[in-house]
């Protein structure tokens, strides 16, 4: 079963975005800050989710760090709004959508879970 990574300091959204996923077949992992989300184990994860503006953190530090771990994880970022520059850096790791495109975040996870074979 392929597995997610859901990190948002918002439990209305992590609720949301989890029920749509799990809905798909995915297992979701939830986490509410960078610190629980680096405590988890990133080999056993299909791909992540990540909220730009946590709490104790960013998203594309969460990212850098995960990635640190696993290079080859798939990352997302679903954020409400933030400054150009966490953007420009979060689009370097990763596709970036916007609340509440939850829709977009799903087919990301979909493609990330199931991706096209290579040539």
């Amino acid at each position: 079963m392929p597995t997610v990574l859901l990190v948002d300091d918002s439990p209305v959204v992590r609720l949301a975005v989890a029920r749509r996923l799990e809905a798909e077949g995915f297992r979701v992992h939830e986490a509410s800050s960078a610190a629980a989300a680096l405590n988890s184990d990133a080999s056993g994860l299909t791909c992540a989710i990540l909220d730009l503006e946590l709490l104790d953190g960013t998203g594309s530090d969460l990212a850098a760090a995960l990635l640190g771990k696993r290079a080859s994880l798939p990352i997302a970022f679903f954020t409400a709004g933030a400054p150009s520059t966490v953007l420009e850096r979060a689009r370097s790791q990763g596709p970036v959508f916007h609340k509440p495109d939850v829709e977009g975040l799903v087919e990301w996870a979909k493609r990330a879970a199931h991706p096209p074979p290579t040539k």
